[in-house]
């Protein structure tokens, strides 16, 4: 089959990566994949499908293919306008909860074309918004990258604790940052821990407490700081599905996360992570606090995280996707 995605860019952030991974998985598996995306439009990640820079993303820019597989609701208007395929709508988000302009997202969902979405919980979302059905397909993780390290505290003897601080001034809003550092900063007068921190965006930021500021512009950086941890902490207040969770298992490394959604899908409490309520620093900073100070339990969640992992790969989703368009045609 010819697959189109039409993005807007391919820089940081989940949604960029589940592209990128999913493009690369289909391609694998015999597919003619290409992206089309404006000149403007940022790539950080590598792409072996085909990448067609354009001056503008609009309808007579996007080549003709079997599916269209538009995504931010910003890229489906020019995907169903230029009839060059059968539009796909792959939902990465339901973006009316946090874009501007919200009645315009909302209208991209009900143009007509099947939706796919990525986790139960986003799809009961979309459908209680909007009234539609969509199919879930699941995210992946990429094993052969996101694997074990030897952690730094058998260097150190300081548990480390990882954590991906994203930029409320770029739109996220949503990720918890400051619930973390609330936490984090009760727990220096408790606890002597390393802390390291990534910025996706770049931004600057001022830690109240000690912290290392890495870069992770590829999988294979991100993969180290999420391997190298003691323990991974993820925040956000909701998520379409959350990849780093499961990244974090991937690489061995015990997880507390909150219930945010899409992670309902491969979060087990107290199995393969500890789950806490959002925005509830109480319960964050308790469960941090419990896998720093309880070795065993730290290593039996990180264990049970890997194994469970292991099943979840950008194949899968593949083959997921590959299924839905071949029932359509």
């Amino acid at each position: 089959m010819k697959i189109v995605f039409p993005v807007l860019s391919l820089e940081m952030g989940g949604g960029a990566r589940f592209i990128y991974h999913l493009a690369n998985a289909l391609i694998d598996k015999g597919h003619d994949v290409e992206v089309v995306m404006p000149e403007k439009g940022l790539q950080v990640w590598p792409l072996r499908a085909k990448l067609r820079r354009v001056k503008d993303l609009t309808p007579a820019s996007i080549p003709s293919a079997d599916f269209l597989l538009p995504n931010f609701y910003l890229t489906v208007k020019p995907a169903w306008e230029s009839q060059k395929g059968r539009v796909v709508r792959l939902s990465l988000g339901y973006e009316p909860l946090w874009v501007p302009d919200s009645v315009a997202a909302k209208q991209t969902y009900l143009l007509g074309a099947p939706i796919l979405s990525i986790s139960e919980w986003h799809r009961q979302l979309i459908h209680q918004e909007t009234g539609l059905n969509s199919t879930v397909i699941c995210g992946g993780v990429d094993t052969s990258t996101f694997h074990p390290y030897p952690k730094r505290s058998q260097q150190t003897g300081c548990k480390t604790v990882f954590y991906i601080m994203r930029d409320p001034v770029s739109g996220y809003t949503w990720k918890g940052g400051p619930d973390f550092i609330k936490a984090v900063t009760r727990l220096k007068s408790q606890l002597n821990f390393d802390l390291t921190v990534t910025l996706p965006e770049g931004t600057l930021f001022t830690s109240p407490v000690p912290c290392q500021v890495r870069t992770s512009t590829t999988d294979q950086e991100l993969a180290q700081l999420y391997a190298e941890a003691d323990l991974f902490v993820y925040t956000s207040y909701f998520e379409a599905f959350g990849l780093p969770p499961l990244e974090a298992m991937a690489c061995g490394t015990a997880v507390v996360t909150t219930d945010c959604g899409g992670n309902r899908d491969y979060v087990k409490n107290g199995e393969n992570c500890l789950l806490v309520p959002p925005s509830d620093l109480d319960q964050l900073s308790s469960a941090i606090y419990n896998l720093l100070t309880q070795d065993a339990e730290r290593q039996r969640l990180a264990t049970s995280g890997h194994h469970f992992a292991q099943a979840w790969s950008w194949r899968r989703t593949a083959d997921q996707v590959e299924a839905f368009l071949l029932s359509l045609t």
